[in-house]
């Protein structure tokens, strides 16, 4: 069974500054891949409305809505979390997930091929929503499946960045994709990017 990969980034405007709070993967996660090897023709690429982004929507709402938690920074008590509005699901910002997806089939990292980071991605969509957060993993087949992996409930404070993202008070929409390419490493590449 191949290992499956998460790395979530997420943002947060204090004091006019952008702060990036990511967990760090095993070597050769953030790995290149000549895109000249990628054989577009079998590259799929589900977006807004297909089952699988459906699902794992859902699941995330689900999860959102309820009395849940997670650990604070010295990982010695956890903080409540109740009352969060679910995510709307928004179409520009799934267009971006699927930019996104497609990325992480020649870099599996929130920096983009072309060494710019994650959020540019929202401009070269003509979304003009404010980002906040940004999570991808590969290996996942299905929308729940995906959705459990960036839960992380049975990790500290530092490997809950996937977590938090998802709980945030400060997005209000998300946008999901994901790619499925046969011939890749881990068939299943995902992105979730979240905006206000």
């Amino acid at each position: 069974m191949k290992r499956r990969f998460l790395i979530p980034l997420l943002t947060a405007f204090l004091a006019s500054a952008l702060l990036f709070s990511f967990s760090s993967c095993s070597k050769g996660d953030d790995k290149d891949d000549d895109e000249d090897n990628i054989d577009w023709s079998q590259v799929t690429v589900y977006g807004y409305g297909e089952d699988e982004v459906t699902n794992c929507f859902n699941a995330i709402n689900t999860f959102r809505t309820s009395n849940t938690w997670y650990w604070n920074e010295n990982n010695t008590s956890q903080v409540p979390v109740t009352g969060r509005s679910a995510f709307v699901l928004n179409q520009d910002l799934c267009q971006v997930a699927e930019i996104r997806a497609k990325e992480l089939l020649k870099r599996f990292s929130h920096t983009r091929p072309n060494g710019k980071g994650c959020f540019t991605a929202f401009q070269d969509a003509g979304v003009s929503l404010s980002a906040k957060g940004e999570c991808i993993a590969a290996g996942y087949s299905t929308g729940v499946s995906v959705k459990e992996g960036w839960q992380e409930e049975n990790k500290n404070y530092a490997g809950q960045g996937h977590r938090r993202i998802l709980l945030a008070s400060n997005a209000t929409k998300v946008g999901i994709a994901y790619v499925y390419y046969p011939d890749s490493d881990y068939h299943y590449y995902w992105a979730l990017v979240t905006a206000d």
